[in-house]
């Protein structure tokens, strides 16, 4: 991956509100997003990412912090800069309700120096791949939720940006849509560097290059979905065990030190078992332990952790792993 660095955060903070009422939103957040990258921001709700966003693109100015995107800093050169930029946020304030969906591409590529006849083609196309081609005549206030939501897509993609902020992006789509957009995710990185959030976690882990989490206005974790997942256990597998008479084998798993018993169940014919690991190795610690009380494995499955729970566990742990 060429490692051009398409957008610098440094150190933004931001308050809302003064004295006993104050909230600091965001509270020194740092990264660097690399070209044709996908980097996506994660955190509960309140967490600050939104207000994250809002700053990159000059909506909420920072209290502290500096931003440079495309090498140039922001909001000295915003107007030129914003041309080259695909934005989608959450909410509604992404479309005109009583403009058609081909007005309101229209309009916002015009914000960004391009004519309806540059983008038409690409209109239509994203608007077929996105199955609204028979949309684009009506009002956008008159169509559902999942239909703005994928207007507002088209409105970013049209100008071909070199780099994509998308807000919440599978936000009101159905099941069929959101696999297609994570399909159109993946490619859209031969062209465009993207940062996304969004809450379904495993559209995250499976499209995202980088992952940065936030958590009560601050950084928490960051890095690929491998190093995060690495960062909390290494390893997790089920063990489907015919069944043994001698029990003793569990008091001596139980005594490993790295080896945690997540889950057990025993069946008339079967034992079901599942461990965590600290390391790699200590499964061959739990094979010696087999091996001693003849225990024996008819199925073993690598169950790794999660997304969720690594989530989860970066967010309650509060502090940078």
């Amino acid at each position: 991956m060429d490692d051009k660095i398409v957008l610098k955060a440094e150190n933004l903070e931001k308050t809302f509100g003064a004295g006993k009422k104050a909230v600091k939103a965001v509270d020194g957040v740092s990264f660097a997003v690399r070209e044709k990258e996908i980097f996506a921001l994660l955190g509960p709700n309140g967490a600050g990412k939104t207000t994250t966003v809002k700053m990159l693109l000059n909506l909420v100015s920072p209290d502290k912090g500096s931003i440079q995107i495309f090498g140039e800093d922001m909001p000295k050169v915003q107007k030129e800069v914003m041309k080259e930029i695909g934005t989608l946020l959450e909410g509604s304030r992404n479309l005109y309700w009583h403009m058609t969906v081909r007005e309101n591409v229209y309009y916002f590529a015009n914000l960004r120096g391009k004519s309806a006849r540059e983008v038409k083609d690409d209109m239509e196309m994203w608007a077929e791949r996105l199955r609204i081609q028979d949309k684009l005549e009506e009002e956008v206030g008159k169509l559902s939720r999942g239909m703005q939501q994928k207007a507002a897509i088209i409105c970013a993609l049209a100008t071909k940006p070199k780099l994509l902020i998308l807000d919440e992006l599978l936000l009101g789509l159905d099941i069929i849509t959101r696999f297609e957009v994570e399909k159109l995710v993946k490619e859209l990185k031969e062209i465009s560097t993207l940062i996304i959030s969004s809450h379904d976690l495993r559209f995250i882990e499976k499209v995202s290059d980088r992952i940065l989490i936030i958590n009560k206005g601050k950084v928490v974790a960051e890095g690929t979905a491998s190093e995060l997942r690495h960062k909390i256990s290494y390893a997790k597998y089920r063990f489907t065990l015919r069944k043994n008479e001698e029990s003793r084998y569990l008091e001596e798993l139980k005594s490993i030190r790295g080896v945690e018993i997540s889950f057990y169940e025993g069946n008339i014919d079967t034992d079901i078992l599942e461990l965590t690991f600290e390391k790699p190795e200590l499964i061959y610690d739990v094979f010696d332990i087999f091996r001693k009380f003849s225990v024996i494995p008819v199925e073993i499955d690598n169950l790794g952790e999660p997304f969720e729970e690594i989530f989860k566990s970066f967010v309650e742990g509060g502090e940078n792993k």
